[in-house]
């Protein structure tokens, strides 16, 4: 039965409740059925035990009696006295009683209930011992054993061990019952601070004083914090991302209506031109005109596809296509070099260009890219190293874990003032974060060991791409 309990889909409180007081009635009723079980060996034993020390007092009394120059006073004294031996009764029975087999042994008056002193009263053993003065019998002294005596001590101390036994158990269920409510009140804590992160609050709990539960509600206490920190993360990238989103729109459709829009009102105003001197007839000024007209066309079209190609940088770099990661990226810190004198860059690239697709050269390529514009504008750094290498590489960055596949490594380390205590991660570090881990590797922004800040990221090439 206990282990179906056990297995059964009680409660714990229920569980830490109704066990030990299992236990405590298992132990009341042993020490009830030990009780018993000793109660006849007990009662045989006080009963051979009276019959033994009233015999002995009743022969060597009855001779005291024999001798007395009183026998009738020694004899009544000799009854008062054999009153005080436990378990026995004796009565004098004159010569000429009716009866010498009558005995006094009756339980009613004990206290005892009749179907527990039926169940241990045994036997009676009587005994007789006549009485002779001066050499003439006086009646006979009969001694019979009073097993009901010995059974109703047996039910007080049955009764005294039931109630207090029973008044032990009570305390130490009340104890266990409070001691359960105050263990369990940090579970129900945590189900209650659990409902509230699943509802979006990210309270932290009380101090847990109970040992066992202080680690789970100091790493509960840490979730939550993380939580609320990925949410108001969540919050910022959806505010930026849609804050950048419109401010891309408007800078698309300032530069289409600014750039192009007057590039090609020139455009057609210079061909509606040449359409009107072809259609009048030329003559040597008409010539100039043309050729006029038809270099106006083309810095117009050069003009548009330098404005197309920044545009297409922006959205797409599109000399990744072309060139490959290894080489985008040499350019992409040549041209910032170009534009950051005060800055010195070194760069380690690896000699053959990885193998990879699509998604990983252009997050790479991010990654390159975010972290040379945040030098420039926030490191006040004089020295960036920049270092891309693939798994196995002399140059991998150490602080990362291996990935258990090839894979490419990324670290950008300036000297310049390093992060802030308080530092809250813009679009940029999301950005790069929530790239890296969409690919399944390992990003991180940390104090450079020698100044400045030091960013590694870790990008495992995807199967197709490196086999």
């Amino acid at each position: 039965m206990m282990l179906s309990f056990m297995r059964a889909t009680a409660s714990m409180r229920t569980r830490l409740i109704v066990i030990p007081a299992a236990l405590l009635l298992l132990g009341m009723a042993t020490a009830i059925l030990v009780t018993l079980f000793d109660a006849q060996s007990r009662i045989r034993s006080e009963s051979a035990s009276g019959i033994k020390h009233g015999s002995l007092v009743i022969e060597y009394a009855l001779d005291d009696v024999a001798a007395a120059s009183d026998p009738d006073a020694a004899l009544r004294r000799l009854q008062a006295e054999l009153k005080h031996v436990r378990h026995i009764s004796v009565r004098y029975l004159p010569e000429d009683a009716a009866s010498k087999n009558e005995t006094i042994e009756s339980g009613s008056d004990t206290g005892v209930p009749k179907w527990f002193l039926n169940f241990f009263v045994g036997p009676q053993i009587v005994k007789s011992y006549p009485v002779t003065i001066k050499g003439e019998p006086h009646g006979e002294l009969v001694m019979s054993t009073k097993p009901a005596d010995e059974v109703a001590e047996i039910w007080n101390d049955l009764s005294f061990l039931t109630v207090l036994l029973a008044a032990i158990s009570a305390g130490i269920m009340t104890l266990i019952t409070l001691t359960t409510h105050q263990t369990l009140k940090p579970l129900n804590e945590l189900v209650d601070g659990l409902c509230r992160l699943q509802r979006g609050e990210f309270s932290a709990l009380n101090e847990i004083r109970i040992l066992e539960l202080r680690q789970i509600g100091e790493q509960f206490n840490r979730l939550a914090r993380s939580l609320a920190r990925t949410e108001a993360d969540n919050h910022l990238l959806v505010d930026r991302l849609m804050s950048i989103q419109e401010a891309e729109r408007k800078e698309l459709a300032r530069e289409l209506h600014d750039e192009f829009g007057a590039s090609l009102f020139g455009i057609r105003a210079a061909a509606s031109c040449i359409m009107e001197d072809a259609a009048v007839g030329l003559n040597e000024d008409g010539v100039r005109e043309i050729v006029g007209r038809a270099k106006a066309i083309s810095s117009l079209a050069d003009s548009i596809q330098k404005q197309n190609y920044r545009i297409l940088e922006r959205v797409r770099p599109v000399i990744l296509h072309q060139v490959g990661l290894v080489n985008a990226t040499r350019d992409l810190v040549e041209q910032w070099r170009i534009a950051h004198r005060d800055i010195a860059c070194e760069v380690s690239l690896p000699a053959e260009p990885p193998p990879c697709d699509e998604d990983v050269s252009l997050t790479a390529y991010r990654i390159v890219q975010e972290c040379l514009t945040n030098v420039a504008r926030h490191a006040k750094a004089k020295h960036v190293r920049v270092v891309m290498a693939c798994s196995g590489g002399d140059a991998n960055p150490t602080s990362l874990p291996e990935m258990g596949h090839r894979a490419i490594h990324v670290s950008v380390e300036d000297d310049g003032v390093g992060l802030a205590d308080d530092l809250q991660f813009g679009f940029g570090f999301l950005g790069m974060t929530e790239r890296v881990r969409k690919l399944g590797g390992h990003f991180k922004i940390s104090n450079s060991q020698r100044a400045g800040t030091l960013i590694e990221a870790i990008i495992p090439l995807a199967e197709r791409a490196a086999g």
